[in-house]
């Protein structure tokens, strides 16, 4: 889970942005160094007069001969710790001089007679005078000033919290994008009802506004060819009623038959058709109560009882209650039921139902060992009319309606239904039922 969730940060267009913000930030830094430290090498002549005017000013205060207490005054001022030694006279200010065989010197390059050097990050510069050599030494307590360190520690908290004002505008800025994700989900689910918010006033809102457009004229296509469809349907019941009644008129005869076949066949259709137009309005006509789901499961199976290869039930508690239409989930497992026993072989193993109570679902399944159905066709079988054969045989199957019909009374009861499947080996329905 938690590689999961470091994935997605990962992958996040909001983090990409702000690595880019960061690295942006570095490379203007980085540039920013490099003309500082190129300026700085530039005004190197003028720090190395400066530099040399105020050793100067320093050896000619302390006076000649160099007098202690003077620069003992001068070492409290500056934070400087002074040394000379000469064949005459030597002093220190410092209780603990660097030793110079410990330091590493190197010469001033505009005068040979100062040498500068650094021991454990105390820096030194050595002036030969004369027969005398002065030592200048920053102290540490300069070096380590206190003020310092609550400067890096400003810096560091000002840095975090731009940053951190950068990632939430990012994110301010890009929330279209989310609202845009979450628009996309509703209408692969099939809620073409859905509408993203249009409280911006830049190129994502267009894009939002554009997104809002396209569901409308999708859902008002699909309404458009669900109302030709039922409207058709209709037309057609009465010149099949007409059809048939002329039919009786007709001497019997193997035509005759055959006439009666299809007009049956196209009255079943037209029955179906109108059954699926009813279905999608189930949310508003459900009537739900509390149902024993135990009983209603077995008295479904029961009808079924004589028919090859068999039914059995296993597992289904007596006690188990949810809340539904009793008649529309009785149409959902007869449907599933239906299909099971068309494409099972009628000398193999009986269809199996069962049922699982785990909340905060109740899972009914119905297990046969049929000819399966193949994965690159699962995603379509809820559509109206598709049928994974092709040909649309009589003995092949219904009208592709049946599944669309139980997709559609699960999603009115809030529920779900599944189907995994495996070509020659058998399919499991699943129907997920939410117990509140």
């Amino acid at each position: 889970m938690a590689m999961n969730w470091a994935n997605k940060i990962l992958k996040s267009v909001f983090t990409k942005l702000l690595v880019v913000i960061v690295l942006t930030g570095f490379c203007i830094n980085l540039a920013v160094t490099g003309f500082f430290f190129a300026y700085r090498k530039m005004a190197v002549l003028s720090y190395d007069r400066v530099f040399m005017q105020y050793v100067n000013y320093l050896i000619a205060d302390l006076g000649t001969p160099p007098r202690l207490d003077r620069a003992r005054d001068l070492s409290h001022r500056s934070s400087l710790s002074i040394r000379y030694q000469s064949p005459a006279l030597s002093w220190s200010t410092s209780d603990d001089p660097v030793p110079e065989s410990l330091a590493k010197f190197h010469f001033w390059h505009t005068s040979p007679n100062i040498r500068a050097g650094i021991y454990r990050g105390r820096h030194i510069i050595m002036v030969t005078r004369g027969n005398g050599r002065f030592t200048f030494e920053l102290n540490r307590n300069f070096l380590h000033d206190s003020r310092l360190k609550w400067l890096v520690a400003i810096l560091g908290t000002l840095l975090t919290f731009v940053l951190l004002i950068a990632y939430l505008s990012i994110r301010w800025i890009l929330k279209p994008i989310k609202w845009l994700k979450d628009g996309v989900q509703q209408v692969s689910r099939g809620n073409l009802e859905h509408q993203i918010s249009l409280r911006r006033s830049d190129e994502l809102r267009d894009l939002a506004a554009a997104f809002n457009t396209m569901t409308v004229r999708v859902r008002d296509m699909l309404h458009a060819k669900e109302q030709l469809l039922l409207d058709v349907s209709h037309e057609l019941r009465s010149p099949v009623t007409r059809m048939k009644v002329a039919l009786e008129m007709v001497p019997e005869s193997s035509l005759k038959d055959q006439i009666r076949e299809d007009l049956a066949e196209m009255e079943t259709m037209v029955a179906e058709i109108l059954e699926a137009a009813r279905s999608r309005k189930t949310a508003d006509t459900i009537k739900i109560e509390s149902i024993n789901i135990g009983p209603l499961i077995q008295k479904v199976a029961a009808e079924y009882t004589n028919q090859p290869p068999g039914i059995e039930l296993d597992d289904i508690s007596p006690t188990v209650q949810l809340r539904g239409d009793p008649e529309k989930i009785k149409t959902v497992l007869r449907n599933i039921l239906d299909n099971a026993f068309k494409y099972s072989n009628s000398r193999g193993k009986p269809i199996c139902i069962s049922m699982k109570h785990q909340a905060p679902e109740v899972i009914i399944q119905v297990h046969d060992n049929g000819i399966g159905i193949p994965a690159d066709v699962l995603p379509y079988i809820f559509e109206p009319f598709y049928r994974v054969d092709k040909s649309r045989s009589r003995q092949t199957g219904g009208y592709g309606l049946g599944l669309s019909i139980c997709k559609t009374i699960m999603s009115a009861h809030r529920g779900k239904i599944q189907i995994e499947s495996t070509p020659h080996v058998g399919t499991v329905v699943s129907l997920l039922f939410p117990v509140s």
